[in-house]
């Protein structure tokens, strides 16, 4: 049975043995915790001026190593409980009992009320020595064998110190943990930031108060730039540092890192990114990418959490109501720090915008909380009609100079700001004295369709503008078009041309000017979203189908091309069906809705023939 038990935790622990020397430093501290709280309350103890320590020695000639602590100790009664049932947390039972005892959260400081336990000792040994002295005041030293698979052995011993003292004989395959730079990478990694000193073959190397439990105003820039060096193996500083705690919903001391630029994240580095976590300053798990939306995976940092229980299981963790929480205190107080920081200081906030504005986006996107996407909104940047290249203006800075009867935003997605200016959705807005933000990339699109609205105004992309008919730029001027019978008999004409099976209806409008033709789309930016996402070998049927079913093609009767074609229609038929198609397909680029143009090339080679010819 103990062999099975043996088993079973090592199948349920960690892949990394290296924890095992994390949970027995961690019993150690526990152990002096305990110590100082009966210390506090008055209790008399056994030895009292032996001072706290934690020492861990090395024998290479032995293969084995030393935990060594001048803690609270065990009687035999608590050696047999704690060491004789596996993974058995006697600090748990501690902090109930001083609790009760004293009504007050004293012994609350206790690492040990979570982990893998004494038992993970036989993760790297054969054989594992117990020596101990309870700090009652009297009690003998005793010694505890055992081998993990055949129970164990106790008997007094004199000439034992107050304490506990742990040898473990090491496994072949784990002689690894003989090494002292080793032990003191794992130590490091693992148990940097326990309350007491952690001696290596007399060197100290841990750093027993860190940062994040001090108060922020007492921590110097220099400190979190090492902290953050350490963290995120870079040699940077950080752009926005912001250090904090919070009792409720859940007990964490965080610090979080905002790089000074934009780390490479693919799904094959996703490992390298997330925040650690911490319980009472003992690692649990190194860059946990779950404390953080996938958004927010740019940060580096440690949270603290007094809540959180070291689960053997990964995915345990991962899922944990406690992370939850953990994330949703991160985000919000996250977002609530930038929007800060874009008021306090614009120029540094753009620095940061240019770099991780597309995280921004993808936070946009992936939230399911309407009110935490109203407040990122508040992060988006954009180029402006309204402003000169280069300058970016908010959401909040559109409104403010909006026209006092304008129900909506206007925004428009082109590949570069000349592309946008010249087109033709853009110029109805700009005749009709609408400032337009303009947007240069897909994301932008997509976050702005899922926000929809924000402080009372839609969202309303540019190409969806449903303004009313506006005068030509030249007013003074007299402009030929096409009757209203010659318009319809085009645009039916047309649709038969072009196909059913392609448009979903042509019509005349005289919603803009300077194009002979536009497409209005319902949904542009989810089409467009579909047409990109498509596979590659059902895009051209669905590029079919969606316009089809979505895709109005909308003629300018007072344009020449329009009138010409009106005329050419009778005479050359076939000329007309090319210019017919090509005018589409030029209406579709204006929308960025082709996907792929070279199929434009024959087309288009024909109507230069035919117009070389009619030179001759």
């Amino acid at each position: 049975a103990k062999e099975d038990q043996k088993q079973w935790y090592q199948r349920r622990v960690r892949a990394e043995r290296e924890v095992f020397l994390r949970e027995l430093v961690s019993n150690a501290a526990d152990a002096l915790e305990k110590l100082r709280y009966r210390q506090v309350v008055g209790d008399e103890i056994e030895s009292p001026d032996l001072e706290p320590s934690i020492q861990i020695s090395l024998s290479d000639s032995l293969k084995s190593i030393t935990i060594e602590d001048t803690g609270i100790g065990m009687t035999r009664d608590e050696l047999i409980a704690n060491l004789g049932t596996i993974a058995r947390s006697g600090s748990k039972e501690f902090v109930k009992k001083s609790q009760v005892e004293s009504g007050d959260n004293k012994g609350s400081n206790i690492i040990g009320q979570f982990g893998v336990g004494f038992y993970s000792a036989f993760m790297v040994g054969h054989h594992v020595t117990v020596m101990t002295r309870s700090a009652v005041p009297g009690s003998p030293g005793l010694v505890w064998n055992s081998n993990g698979a055949d129970g164990y052995e106790i008997a007094e011993a004199v000439g034992i110190p107050r304490g506990t003292r742990i040898v473990i004989q090491l496994r072949e395959d784990a002689e690894e943990f003989c090494r002292k730079d080793r032990i003191r990478e794992v130590l490091q990694k693992h148990s940097n930031f326990v309350g007491f000193p952690v001696m290596l073959e007399g060197a100290q190397v841990n750093t027993v108060d860190p940062l994040w439990v001090r108060k922020a105003s007492d921590v110097t820039d220099d400190e979190h730039v090492e902290l953050y060096q350490s963290l995120s193996a870079r040699r940077d500083s950080p752009l926005y540092t912001m250090q904090f705690a919070v009792d409720t919903p859940v007990s964490i001391k965080c610090v979080l890192y905002v790089p000074e630029f934009m780390p490479q994240i693919d799904i094959s580095s996703m490992g390298n990114f997330g925040i650690s976590l911490y319980s009472r300053k003992v690692m649990v798990q190194a860059r946990n990418p779950k404390l953080v939306p996938e958004w927010l995976l740019f940060l580096q940092g440690v949270v603290d959490s007094e809540d959180v229980p070291l689960n053997l299981s990964r995915e345990l963790l991962q899922e944990s109501v406690i992370i939850n929480k953990i994330k949703s205190v991160i985000t919000a107080k996250m977002i609530s720090y930038l929007n800060r920081q874009s008021k306090r200081d614009p120029i540094k906030f753009e620095k940061f915008y240019r770099e991780f504005g597309r995280f921004i986006r993808i936070g946009m996107v992936t939230t399911e909380s309407t009110s935490e996407r109203e407040d990122l909104a508040k992060l988006l940047r954009f180029e402006s009609t309204a402003e000169e290249s280069g300058v970016l203006v908010s959401l909040d800075q559109y409104i403010e100079r909006a026209k006092e009867d304008q129900k909506q935003v206007y925004y428009l997605c082109a590949p570069s700001r000349e592309v946008a200016l010249s087109s033709p959705y853009y110029e109805s807005l700009s005749d009709a004295g609408y400032e337009v933000l303009l947007t240069y990339n897909k994301e932008d699109d997509v976050a702005m369709f899922r926000l929809e609205s924000y402080k009372d105004k839609k969202i309303c992309s540019a190409e969806n503008a449903n303004l009313p008919t506006t005068k030509s730029r030249d007013s003074t001027s007299t402009v030929d078009k096409l009757s209203d019978k010659d318009g319809k008999d085009l645009a039916t004409w047309m649709r038969d041309v072009l196909g059913r099976e392609t448009v979903k209806e042509v019509k005349i409008t005289d919603r803009q000017h300077s194009q002979p033709a536009v497409v209005s789309v319902k949904n542009l930016t989810t089409l467009r979203h579909y047409l990109d996402m498509a596979p590659p070998e059902q895009k051209e049927a669905s590029y079919k189908y969606l316009l089809h079913d979505n895709v109005t093609l909308e003629l300018n009767p007072s344009h020449p091309i329009i009138r010409e074609l009106s005329e050419l229609r009778e005479g050359s038929p076939d000329i007309a069906g090319l210019v017919a198609a090509q005018l589409f397909d030029n209406a579709l680029i204006n929308a960025n809705l082709v996907h792929d143009p070279r199929r434009m090339v024959p087309r288009i080679n024909q109507l230069l023939d035919s117009l070389l010819k009619g030179r001759k």
